[in-house]
């Protein structure tokens, strides 16, 4: 009978945690895979979490990098504060962010660690990608952990 009773609570519990599971990943959006290409038409993909493998062009900061194809447009990809290491010119990495037009004051509210000082060749309007993920080809992850969401900031305009 006792083996009854915890064959029966270790199902409830299986069936609890598959369920807890099956609810965090909904809450949780999943990164839409871009190609760099795709960046031409940045603003259809505003407030997404997109991944993609780009190319490095410049680097501003340790905070800040631009990708984007030779003859196509360049986006800035903004690192929270502080960066574990800087993007180097010439490297592919992994990246995973949310698409968005950058606004320095509504930065501010959203990200805790936004500081405008920070992103100083950034300008208002531009379009970015506010990494939550950035891995280098050696294998290096630049954005600090415990530092940004993988869900979205509330709509503020």
């Amino acid at each position: 009978m006792r083996h009854i009773r915890v064959l029966i609570l270790c199902i409830i519990a299986t069936i609890s945690t598959g369920a807890a599971t099956q609810q965090a990943s909904q809450l949780a959006p999943t990164p839409r895979t871009v190609a760099a290409a795709q960046l031409a038409d940045i603003g259809k993909m505003e407030d997404q979490l997109v991944q993609m493998s780009a190319l490095v062009r410049h680097t501003d900061t340790a905070q800040v990098f631009t990708l984007g194809e030779k003859q196509g447009r360049e986006v800035h990809v903004v690192v929270p504060y502080p960066a574990t290491d800087g993007a180097t010119i010439g490297d592919t990495v992994a990246l995973t962010g949310f698409v968005r037009r950058f606004d320095p004051s509504k930065f501010e509210k959203e990200y805790q660690w936004f500081r405008r000082a920070d992103y100083p060749d950034v300008k208002g309007g531009d379009w970015v990608i506010v990494a939550t993920s950035v891995r280098t080809s050696e294998g290096t992850e630049l954005v600090p952990p415990m530092t940004i969401s993988t869900t979205p900031p509330a709509k503020t305009r």
